[in-house]
């Protein structure tokens, strides 16, 4: 009977949280899916006859299939180098203390906490041709001509990982400091080398984080519209640039309900190999013994 009560005192407990994710998350992804099965129709915006011709188009059209390895392309190259950048700088933030951690906390959490538009918006002027970089590295005598570096791929992943790192160091770091530090100490006395220490110890031990990180990150860069809409022009087209034109602009609603349900499942499909690929790489379940 105590049983019964603590389970359905739980229950109750939960039960906001769920009725909250299944009105505001469950519900209107069934109806995006319903959407995306309906025929398009130019005055009514879609009627109610179900079809597959939407993702017969998209499948049957080689530039939404560029769009798809564009991309997992940019996703990608924005995780690996938020991780590697945000990895050393979450370990710092655990080594220091006092004022010194605190203004780097600070400087680390401000592309949070300002607006993406307003952040966007100074990269932009800073790699403008002419602009306030050329200008610099010109004084400086390091670059003659004109300065190329805005709507390039690079330009864009460097947005990304700047604006999308934050989130990458907050979790590396809260993983990090749970590190004991008899392990590491151990392992110094028995001869291990700075290298063996963090391939042996760090890695293994921080790596639900890394995961976690490189899951969140690559959610947020795969599904950003704004950033590459101001970098990149139209220079190169991603699915969530798609969705927004066929949603304002062609008011297509079934075709981008269709590419709106085949980038989630891209992300699920993505995240599900990086979770398999890392567990199998570090030996999940092991991670105790180190």
């Amino acid at each position: 009977m105590a049983k019964l009560v603590a389970q359905l005192r739980s229950g109750g407990l939960m039960g906001p949280g769920l009725a909250l994710l299944v009105i505001f998350f469950v519900v209107p992804m069934l109806l995006l899916v319903h959407i995306s099965f309906l025929k398009y129709d130019q005055v009514r915006l879609y009627v109610d006859v179900t079809t597959f011709e939407n993702y017969q188009k998209f499948f049957s059209d080689p530039s939404f299939l560029k769009m798809i390895w564009d991309s997992i392309l940019v996703g990608a190259w924005t995780t690996l180098f938020s991780l590697l950048t945000g990895y050393p700088i979450a370990y710092y933030l655990t080594r220091i203390r006092g004022l010194e951690r605190t203004i780097l906390s600070c400087i680390c959490l401000l592309p949070i906490f300002v607006s993406i538009l307003v952040t966007t918006l100074g990269w932009y002027i800073m790699l403008l041709p002419y602009g306030a970089t050329q200008k610099l590295l010109v004084s400086l005598g390091l670059w003659e001509g004109r300065l190329n570096w805005l709507q390039t791929v690079p330009s864009l992943v460097l947005v990304l990982v700047h604006l999308h790192m934050p989130f990458a160091v907050l979790i590396l770091a809260s993983s990090i400091q749970n590190i004991p530090d008899e392990k590491v100490n151990a392992a110094r006395i028995l001869g291990s080398s700075t290298f063996q220490i963090f391939t042996r110890i760090f890695m293994p031990l921080t790596m639900p984080a890394i995961v976690s990180s490189a899951i969140l990150v690559f959610a947020l860069a795969i599904s950003s519209y704004l950033i590459p809409m101001l970098i990149m022009g139209r220079k190169l087209s991603l699915l969530p640039m798609a969705i927004f034109s066929y949603t304002t602009e062609l008011l297509n609603w079934p075709f981008a309900s269709a590419i709106a349900i085949l980038l989630l499942i891209l992300v699920s499909v993505v995240t599900y190999l990086i979770t398999v690929a890392t567990n199998r790489l570090t030996g999940r379940g092991k991670w105790e013994e180190v």
